[in-house]
């Protein structure tokens, strides 16, 4: 467990320094540009993840912030962690030099910074954010579902993902891509099977979220009338995923076993542009919905091995350091570091401060 705890987190760094490339893959809209230079490089194998060519982007350090808040003593008291988190991230601007941060995530950690905004808000009291949707939530959640792991604790990685996500990202997209990040997670800390997880998501998850959404109602920013669009459209892209891929949720029977099912020829091209056509804009994973879902995609489609995991999640023409580090934190509580070649993650930036929050996240763990 100790090693899937600090593979979840290392590994989600290494998937993020991977897609970002210093921001020359993230950037990079032409899959054919990334995944030639890949193949001169000599693939997975042959790259040295170093703070030099290959530096963390802003997923990692916001990933870095939320676990710092959820391992501070704070006992059970939801409002000041709340608070921590708020604060972490807030913080955390000071280290986002070269790290491409997103434009909603600035927008709002202003609303919270003194000298910045007329009138400072409270955590929760961001104004409500039509063009919230964003994945700038769900790239540093995953961490939630380590602490928050256990059926049991799936009240508090609800609320705790949730209330992550809308500090910055007020809008249903954006911040059940949060919830996704982390209950995954949990899930492969649990051992359910992967094939499993989006039937859990649709059948039990989502239900508890609206509850939860709906209890925590505030007006003028927090309201289902606000949410309710937001909400359906989340619903509907994970609906029409999972028909595809013939996995069985709702009324559905769970009796069948060859799901998932994937298209015979599925190469980068052709993997490109499916993530094209879950997006929302055309730059597949840059919101909360796309990015959870092409992680999950990747995560079924590489299975335990390390180099399809990278290609399928890292290697495309989207925001593909957020899709790396959201699905490597998954495969990394899946599978550990079994198969990793250390130059992967050996030199990593940040590599001792994870593994350091990775094992505050399992000694703290519900």
């Amino acid at each position: 467990m100790d090693e899937k705890y600090c593979a979840s987190l290392v590994l989600s760094g290494v998937g993020d320094a991977i897609g970002y490339r210093n921001g020359r893959w993230e950037f990079q809209t032409n899959p054919k540009k990334i995944w030639e230079e890949y193949q001169e490089m000599g693939g997975i194998d042959y790259i040295k993840v170093d703070s030099k060519e290959w530096r963390v982007s802003d997923d990692t350090v916001m990933q870095l912030a939320t676990s710092i808040a959820i391992t501070r003593d704070n006992g059970d008291d939801f409002e000041k962690t709340c608070q921590e988190i708020t604060t972490a991230y807030i913080r955390c601007l000071e280290d986002m030099g070269g790290r491409a941060p997103g434009r909603q995530t600035l927008e709002s950690l202003a609303h919270f910074t003194p000298g910045m905004k007329k009138q400072l808000l409270k955590w929760d009291e961001l104004p409500y954010a039509p063009a919230g949707g964003g994945c700038g939530a769900a790239m540093r959640s995953s961490c939630i579902g380590l602490k928050y792991w256990s059926p049991d604790a799936i009240g508090d990685l609800i609320r705790y993902s949730i209330e992550s996500g809308r500090i910055t990202h007020n809008h249903p997209v954006g911040f059940l891509g949060a919830m996704v990040a982390a209950l995954f997670t949990s899930y492969a800390i649990q051992q359910v099977p992967p094939r499993q997880w989006g039937t859990k998501l649709m059948n039990e998850a989502l239900p508890l979220a609206k509850q939860y959404i709906e209890e925590t109602r505030k007006e003028p920013n927090r309201t289902w009338e606000n949410y309710e669009k937001g909400w359906n459209y989340f619903v509907n892209a994970w609906t029409s995923y999972l028909e595809l891929r013939k996995i069985p949720f709702g009324e559905q029977t769970t009796t069948e076993s060859n799901y998932p099912e994937f298209p015979e020829e599925y190469n980068y091209m052709d993997r490109d542009k499916f993530y094209h056509s879950l997006s929302f804009d055309g730059w597949g994973g840059s919101s909360g919905h796309d990015s959870v879902l092409i992680s999950y995609d990747a995560l079924l489609g590489a299975g335990s091995s390390w180099k399809e995991m990278i290609e399928r999640s890292a290697i495309h023409g989207g925001d593909n350091d957020s899709t790396g580090a959201i699905g490597c934190a998954w495969w990394g509580a899946l599978y550990g570091f079994t198969g990793v070649p250390d130059i992967n993650y050996q030199h990593l930036e940040y590599r001792r401060e994870l593994y350091a929050l990775a094992k505050a996240l399992l000694a703290q763990r519900k």
